[in-house]
């Protein structure tokens, strides 16, 4: 058996650890690589080692992302088949978890922080319409949602790690593909006997085959990922990673559409950038040295007109962002301790330019005259600053107690969070184990809300504490079981100043109308609990499941102190994922996925006929509901590679039964007599594709 100090420098040389059997749901492929650091102990990398919730992530393979019905080859997609993790609409991949905020979601690729991974996004969401990253050019995913380390910027809700890819240091490697999320390329090369990279480009498809996907129009994207392994000594290895994409949509309204509900014309352009080189150092057998220096950079436009009075301008923004970032971290795993100490520093470049001078009628106003006007240039540098540490003391191999704490300094509000953790895992048995503990969290309200009206300003970083609880068994073969359960509460919450009984957490989504802008103060709290069971057969089995059932409820609190449903409370959540093997080469995999419906505010139909504009109860915030979420997909694919190279074909239809599931409640301004209804999502809808090896 190898020693320590030699399985740290062999994995130090070949860039590649073996993943953990035990903190997987499935067997993970011989190599999975890390960006975080390569330090082993039993088997386990140091990212696995840096996470006190390792044993009950939400763990995944890129092949099984890739067979997952009506998830298009998308990371976030995929999530949403998972416990605790929903979604309101088919047409974005922006999930929720545990209850929580869009925005509460951080994405960490090869151990760099990016602020969002997705096409067509904004500061007010971690979602998009597809991410940049293909499954391709994935090793596997984790999800944290459950007392995440204190190495991680705040994030309320989870943390999602990505491992792209090693790049192969034996053979040139060549992959292009087609599908609904576009034509792209993988190609991958050593450099030299101790360098290798990997770089993929996508460009999407869809606005050749039409100019409007159901929302008024089609997204245009392309997006690049490049990555570059060196190992100048047997102790030292470098990563380099970039991360960029362009996107662009438009999205017209039909005023001569009796069912088309829109009225504001949307015009919308992106483009960012992650650049991240990050050097670790074996010091010793049990110690590892991680300096990290990061950029990133987000370039996006709106524009908004009203196409009922002419194309009147309403709304338009161009908001710059930077942020130069530098980490550094001790980590030291010992055989009755492990511990890590950090810090990073932070400058934001913020050049944010949000005009809504005339304002506009607020649909939460009876009276038409135009409110919350702005014309706001905001140019600042603010600098982040934080500290953190994590000690954890292993006993007899069967149980792990963990303290924390992470101190930040958010510069653009000057605020100071301190936030506690501990937690305990417990190997009852060789197969099961107990995970609980109690975390505190904190995070910046999004740029667009603090940014948009001067006096929001003083917006402090919102807060959760949040307590969890869970049993896992798992077997020899791979097949796991779990239960759990969480409890978050809420504080420091926006909410209107103008309006008692609105939340950030139950405002409408502002995607294609006209920003919301209002002044909010940090008055508010929340609660969101719930319950989990998952089971999870091992992916290599021939007939292999995923599937769950989630029941959890959702409230935030505004100024008039009633506890009201959040937009993201949906109690019952349900998957399935079964799969069947036919052969070797052939897989077939269907999908059921179901949610309670999501909530809304009615409108006052009398005020908003006469003024033809939506105009909502403002005293029945999120009082009702739409209808039941059901979904039913299919899969088939054929792959014909040998060895890495040939082709491999798939299909399959989405929305089986063409369901005419709610996506939002709507009112048509430029049809006077018509009412408000239920608007509806994707219909039945065909998928296929085809991925070429060389």
């Amino acid at each position: 058996m190898k020693t320590k100090a030699a399985a740290i420098a062999a994995t130090a040389s070949t860039a590649a650890t073996a993943s953990s059997a035990s903190s997987s749901t499935t067997k993970a492929p011989a190599v999975i690589p890390s960006a975080v650091a390569f330090i082993t102990v039993e088997g386990r990398s140091a990212d696995e080692i840096l996470q006190a919730d390792t044993a009950i992530a939400l763990q995944a393979t890129s092949a099984e992302m890739q067979t997952a019905p009506g998830t298009y080859n998308d990371i976030p997609r995929f999530l949403m088949t998972e416990p605790g993790v929903t979604f309101d609409t088919d047409s974005r991949n922006t999930y929720m978890v545990n209850g929580g905020n869009p925005i509460e979601n951080l994405y960490v690729v090869d151990g760099v922080e990016v602020a969002n991974i997705n096409h067509l996004s904004t500061s007010n969401s971690s979602g998009g319409f597809v991410s940049m990253l293909d499954t391709d050019a994935v090793s596997s995913v984790s999800l944290h949602k459950a007392l995440y380390s204190t190495k991680y910027t705040g994030a309320l809700s989870s943390v999602l790690s990505v491992n792209t890819a090693a790049p192969s240091a034996q053979k040139r490697h060549l992959q292009m593909d087609m599908g609904y999320a576009g034509v792209g390329a993988i190609f991958s090369h050593s450099l030299g006997k101790k360098a290798a990279f990997l770089t993929q480009y996508r460009r999407s498809v869809i606005n050749y085959f039409t100019d409007d996907i159901g929302i008024g129009g089609a997204p245009i994207y392309s997006g690049t990922l490049a990555r570059v392994d060196t190992h100048p000594t047997g102790k030292d290895t470098v990563f380099g990673l970039y991360i960029g994409g362009n996107d662009k949509i438009a999205l017209r309204p039909n005023l001569q559409d009796n069912e088309d509900p829109g009225y504001i014309s949307t015009t919308y352009t992106g483009n960012r950038g992650i650049y991240a080189a990050t050097w670790n150092h074996i010091v010793s057998g049990s110690t590892l040295l991680t300096s990290q220096v990061s950029y990133a950079s987000s370039h996006t436009t709106t524009s908004q007109m009203n196409a009922m009075q002419n194309n009147a301008p309403v709304y338009s923004d161009d908001l710059k962002e930077g942020l130069s970032n530098g980490r550094f971290e001790w980590l030291s795993d010992r055989r009755n301790y492990k511990m890590l100490l950090g810090t990073t520093f932070g400058v934001r470049q913020l050049d944010y330019t949000i005009n809504q001078a005339k304002g506009f009628p607020s649909p939460y106003n009876v009276e038409p005259l135009p409110v919350n006007a702005s014309d706001i240039q905001f140019n600042g540098n603010p600098m982040d600053q934080a500290a953190y540490g994590q000690f954890t003391w292993k006993k007899f191999r069967k149980l792990e107690a963990t303290l924390g704490a992470r101190m930040q300094r958010f510069g653009l509000s000057g605020a100071t969070a301190v936030s506690p953790q501990a937690s305990v895992m417990v190997q009852l048995t060789k197969s099961v184990r107990f995970f609980g503990g109690v975390a505190n969290y904190s995070q910046q309200v999004p740029l667009p809300t603090v940014l948009g009206i001067a006096s929001n300003r003083t917006l402090k970083p919102i807060s959760d504490v949040q307590y969890q609880a869970t049993v896992v068994y798992e077997t020899e073969r791979g097949d796991r079981f779990s239960i759990g359960g969480y409890h978050k509460v809420y504080s420091m919450y926006p909410v209107s100043e103008e309006h008692p009984t609105l939340s950030l957490a139950n405002i409408v989504d502002t995607f294609g109308q006209p920003f919301l802008y209002m002044p909010m103060v940090s008055k508010g709290s929340g609660i969101s609990n719930g319950v989990e069971v998952e089971f999870n057969s091992s992916f290599n089995r021939k007939l292999f499941v995923r599937t769950n059932v989630g029941l959890g409820r959702s409230f935030a609190t505004a100024l008039d102190g009633v506890s009201r449903r959040t937009n993201y409370d949906m109690p019952l959540r349900t998957n399935l994922i079964a799969g069947v093997r036919m052969g070797k080469k052939q897989v077939f995999t269907t999908r059921y996925s179901s949610h309670t419906g999501t909530p809304y505010t009615p409108y006052l139909v009398m005020q908003s006929q006469l003024q033809q504009r939506p105009i909502y109860d403002v005293t029945s915030v999120n009082t009702a509901r739409g209808t039941d979420y059901q979904r039913v997909d299919v899969h088939y694919e054929v792959n014909l590679q040998k060895e890495g190279r040939g082709m491999k074909l798939y299909g399959g239809l989405d929305n089986v039964l063409n369901n005419r599931n709610y996506y939002q409640y709507v009112m048509i301004p430029h049809c006077p007599g018509c009412g408000p209804y239920e608007l509806t999502q994707m219909n039945r809808y065909p998928e296929f594709g085809l991925t070429w090896a060389f």
